[in-house]
């Protein structure tokens, strides 16, 4: 059995983005991209792997700083100790320049140095031979395929590392059958940072960030890898050191400002570490334009300051007014849930993904359409389609009232 973590993108030196209301209460946030690198090693060190992958953009930038440095160094000195081999590529953020770095790597860090292809050919403890193919950036762009460049299966196990993007010419373009035709056991995707199968079969994954740094990335992981007499198992393993969240809070019935106070507290009764973005709906009844931007931040300031009295560790870094359309409020629980498997259906169909990055692929294509037109067109025309058809369900309604 060969067992291994899949990393990419941690993304270090990172600062956590969009936090400009409550900047005075995000001091302790940098401390956070340190524990999410001691929770992938603990990781690594629990599940005794056989070695870890860094699939590019380890750091932020190429230039990490000599702090920086010294933190990373130190955790990979723990995987020294216990005899944990680490391979590492570079990515369009920290593309590799050797006089950067003001330390030397650990011994058991195997680095990619090169835009050409390598292999690296490694043993296990209990004595079995894997190769690791794969090469890094140089500098932040690299127009060039390098799928072809990389060599047949040539033993047990054969692990791929690529920093790219099918649908960008910039970032190490590539075919999804390509990768397949050289027949790995995983190919250890990075530069996607949101968790991604592009074939479940061939095991062509990105394995998304480990730490959300905005908003956006609220899903985040490492891949924790068994591979068994040719059968493929990995997991998603979550070592995030602080989550973000979206909070709905219902302000149905409520018609006066104070008691609005009361409900949003309420809300508030786990303690866990998450930055929150607060969304407050069903505001009917309170008076028109309760909220103004400067009562808005009076609100956040009130309601981090009560978190912090009582020593919740969540952060509100925005607070949000949800004003429903009249469309919007139709009761269609039947249709709504079919609505959202469709999406999801459609999100995560490995045959839709690999016929649509296969067909922009091709350069007569890619100037027809790109990927994200092809997917805003596709959920333009879903949005249509819908709300065409919850208006005509509404007048039926009422011809039958």
């Amino acid at each position: 059995m060969l067992r291994f973590i899949h990393c990419a993108d941690l993304h270090f030196d990172r600062p956590f983005e969009g936090l400009h209301s409550v900047a005075s209460k995000t001091k302790e946030l940098p401390r956070e991209n340190e524990q999410v690198l001691a929770n992938i090693v603990k990781l690594a060190i629990d599940k005794k792997v056989d070695f870890l992958l860094f699939a590019g953009d380890t750091f932020h930038q190429n230039r990490p700083t000599l702090k920086t440095q010294q933190q990373f160094f130190q955790q990979m000195e723990q995987l020294n100790k216990e005899n944990i081999p680490v391979y590492m590529i570079f990515g369009n953020h920290d593309y590799y320049e050797e006089e950067r770095y003001w330390f030397d790597f650990p011994t058991n860090v195997h680095l990619f140095k090169e835009e050409k292809v390598q292999t690296i050919s490694g043993q296990t403890n209990a004595g079995e031979r894997y190769f690791i193919s794969g090469f890094s950036y140089l500098s932040p762009q690299i127009s060039q395929k390098k799928v072809n460049e990389f060599p047949i299966k040539q033993t047990d196990y054969h692990i791929g590392m690529y920093h790219g993007d099918m649908s960008s010419k910039h970032f190490a373009p590539f075919q999804l059958q390509e990768m397949k035709n050289k027949n790995y056991d995983y190919w250890a995707l990075g530069h996607i940072h949101v968790p991604t199968i592009l074939s479940e079969e061939a095991a062509i994954i990105y394995a998304g960030t480990p730490q959300g740094h905005t908003q956006k990335e609220e899903s985040t992981g490492v891949n924790y890898v068994m591979i068994d007499q040719g059968q493929i198992h990995w997991q998603i393993v979550d070592v995030s050191a602080v989550k973000w969240e979206q909070k709905e809070v219902s302000l149905s019935g409520i018609s006066q400002q104070k008691a609005v106070l009361d409900e949003i507290i309420e809300a508030f009764q786990i303690s866990e570490r998450k930055l929150v973005k607060l969304s407050l709906k069903d505001t009917d009844l309170l008076p028109t334009y309760w909220l103004q931007e400067k009562e808005a931040q009076e609100l956040l300031d009130y309601v981090n300051d009560y978190l912090d009295e009582h020593q919740f560790e969540q952060l509100v870094y925005q607070v949000d007014v949800v004003e429903e359309l009249a469309a919007e409020k139709i009761a269609l629980p039947a249709d709504k849930e079919l609505l959202e498997h469709l999406l999801a259906t459609y999100q995560q169909s490995d045959k839709f993904t690999e016929t649509t990055n296969e067909l922009i692929s091709y350069p007569l294509a890619t100037q027809a359409i790109s990927m994200e037109q092809l997917q805003e067109e596709t959920f333009k025309q879903i949005q249509e389609k819908l709300e065409s058809e919850f208006s005509w369900r509404k007048l039926d309604g009422i011809k039958e009232s």
